[in-house]
């Protein structure tokens, strides 16, 4: 049975590349896609940290959260993400599993997410829009 799925995106490290990069792998995987804008937030946490780039994106799958959640680590992963000192460094790519249908998974994500991203702005960019290396010709949205 489809499930939607809304995820938190975000990147540090290079943050056009990877996550315009994450975006052409979601929507290659999933072609109903619909990314929000892209926002920039503080490094909170991260002492001389590069801010970072955060976006949203919705979709429908058959997979389980479970399985959801094994494929965005592997995303992550297959994008150099580096774990190997904890959380609370720059990073590649973080994709975060924020909602499952109407049930929220993690509260603190969510409502960060949401403030910036309210679910009415979530639109579907179109695939034209993207360049043959994955970034938008005008500005960085997804």
């Amino acid at each position: 049975m489809k499930q939607t799925y809304l995820i938190g995106m975000g990147s540090n490290i290079e943050p056009e590349r990877y996550l315009c990069s994450a975006a052409a792998a979601i929507r290659e995987r999933f072609p109903g896609v619909r990314f929000s804008a892209v926002y920039r937030s503080a490094a909170v946490g991260m002492q001389d940290a590069a801010d970072f780039l955060n976006a949203c994106c919705l979709l429908s799958s058959n997979s389980s959260p479970a399985q959801m959640q094994v494929w965005l680590k592997q995303l992550e992963d297959a994008h150099g993400r580096d774990r190997s000192h904890g959380s609370w460094r720059p990073r590649t790519l973080d994709l975060d599993l924020l909602m499952a249908g109407d049930e929220v998974l993690d509260d603190e994500l969510f409502c960060y997410a949401h403030a910036y991203v309210p679910a009415c702005e979530l639109s579907i960019i179109p695939h034209a829009e993207v360049d043959s290396e994955g970034l938008l010709r005008t500005s960085l949205m997804l």
